[in-house]
């Protein structure tokens, strides 16, 4: 998997044709993260026959939305997403969220039985690698007691600096060797205006959203900004070109203690 990527959710920020193309052909970008619910799996698969990249250089991320839980399913939804993008496969296919629809008798099973789905697709070669996004430990337990074949490869999270860097679920997933993403890395915007994160932009001579995702790089996990702006998917990708030292890595892994917040929650 690539070390940064680049979102298209429409919320906090949006999805931008010529910027993913843009990324993708002048800023060698070659993660793409995606879902059904985000609305952006066509355009995604524009992007990329656009770009002129070979599908094989790239590394592509979709979701299962929790309205579609379950074996039979969770099945229809990757090849419904398939057909969207206009792939054959997927780099890496996920739970979105570890919520069932309305009415689910059983969660745990409902959960289990999606997951027995996502083992079958990946042994068919539909997706390269399967995971999930926002489970908690007691989700990763779950799966634990079916027994599965394979446990997530990679989860996606809310990470940024205005949370502890050091959570038991990052501890849990490292534990795990399971391959993490961040998404909201800028809190939705909130993080900007922090002055530590200021103060670094300007010792560093970088800007903010890119002191944010060095930040997150150097923990090991993969930032997946999203952006409409050509200019800001140019940004994005200047992040390898500097290193945090471990002074000011822990400057920005304090800030958690003032300005703790948290974006995104289930949904309902």
């Amino acid at each position: 998997m690539p070390a940064l990527g680049l979102g298209s959710s429409a919320q906090f920020g949006g999805y931008g044709h010529e910027a993913t193309v843009c990324a993708l052909k002048d800023c060698g970008m070659r993660l793409l993260d995606t879902a059904a619910r985000y609305g952006t799996e066509e355009s995604i698969g524009k992007a990329i026959k656009d770009s002129g990249i070979p599908r094989k250089d790239l590394f592509v991320v979709t979701k299962l939305w929790f309205t579609n839980m379950g074996y039979e399913s969770g099945k229809k939804a990757l090849q419904a997403s398939l057909k969207a993008l206009g792939l054959e496969y997927v780099d890496l296919y996920l739970i979105h969220w570890p919520v069932c629809p309305d009415g689910t008798a059983d969660p745990v099973k409902c959960r289990q039985e999606t997951w027995k789905a996502m083992e079958e697709s990946y042994e068919a070669g539909l997706c390269k690698a399967i995971g999930v996004s926002n489970y908690e430990i007691s989700h990763y337990e779950e799966l634990k007691a079916m027994k599965c074949k394979v446990m997530p490869q990679a989860a996606q999270l809310e990470f940024h600096v205005m949370q502890d860097p050091n959570r038991e679920i990052i501890k849990y997933c490292r534990d795990n060797n399971i391959v993490m993403m961040a998404y909201s890395p800028y809190a939705a915007g909130k993080a900007f205006a922090l002055p530590k994160v200021k103060e670094l932009a300007e010792k560093y001579k970088k800007t903010a959203g890119q002191i944010m995702l060095r930040w997150i790089v150097q923990h090991g996990i993969v930032p997946i900004p999203k952006t409409a702006k050509v200019e800001r998917a140019k940004e994005n990708a200047q992040v390898f070109d500097f290193e945090l030292s471990k002074e000011d890595m822990a400057v920005l892994d304090s800030i958690h203690k003032e300005s703790s917040v948290k974006i995104c929650e289930a949904p309902s």
